[in-house]
């Protein structure tokens, strides 16, 4: 079994390796208790917690370890996202309205931060739903996620310092950083493309961040 976690004093990002299950598509026992440990670690702190990949699987098992946090944001796909709305509402999602089902499952969630990917990103916290339409290109990356987990915690932890400090106030500092990071992914891969088209991998964007980071922020 392997796990990869990053854990530092500001944030925690989980992001388990996809053969951390076992046969049937069942979580190791192992996996499932140290999710628990570490997450209820993290939160004990009071730190943003990113949770993406087989990490959501986890939750799907035990919503109860990160429900109601909220400094904690899930980032699933459509069928990540599929698994946990079943999981919490017993019932098949009404696929025709995204966003009501997204606003939906955060609600359930605890009013968690929700992040949905897709050709346009979902974000809400139960309140309301944003909606990150960016223009990023058609080449998506293997490892995309990634970026966006990652930057989505370093912004978090960011916006709720400046919460803290009282310079945001209108909006929860969570949906912030979400939409900061959903909107720099996509400027990474609009940049990434314009320079190597179809053979743009999540290296290449990677070497767009500091540039569609003051495009973004710093113009």
């Amino acid at each position: 079994h392997k796990c990869y976690w990053w854990l530092i004093n500001y944030f925690f990002f989980f992001s388990p390796h996809p053969n951390g299950r076992l046969i049937k598509d069942r979580p190791c026992a192992l996996s499932l208790s140290l999710f628990q440990e570490v997450i209820e670690k993290s939160k004990a702190r009071d730190i943003p917690i990113v949770i993406d990949a087989d990490g959501l699987w986890l939750v799907t098992q035990q919503p109860s370890v990160i429900q109601g946090y909220q400094k904690g944001i899930l980032t699933p796909n459509f069928m990540e996202f599929t698994r946990l709305y079943e999981a919490l509402h017993h019932e098949p999602m009404d696929s025709s309205d995204y966003q009501r089902s997204v606003m939906q499952l955060s609600v359930a969630m605890g009013n968690l931060t929700l992040v949905l990917k897709g050709e346009q990103d979902f974000i809400t916290d139960g309140s309301k739903v944003y909606s990150c339409n960016l223009e990023g290109s058609g080449r998506r990356c293997g490892g995309q996620g990634d970026l966006l987990s990652g930057s989505m915690g370093v912004l978090a932890h960011w916006a709720h310092a400046a919460s803290t400090a009282g310079m945001i106030r209108s909006m929860n500092p969570s949906v912030v950083a979400a939409f900061g990071a959903c909107s720099l992914t996509r400027q990474c891969n609009s940049q990434a493309f314009q320079r190597h088209g179809r053979s743009t991998t999540t290296s290449d964007m990677i070497q767009e961040i500091s540039s569609a980071f003051k495009k973004l922020f710093e113009s």
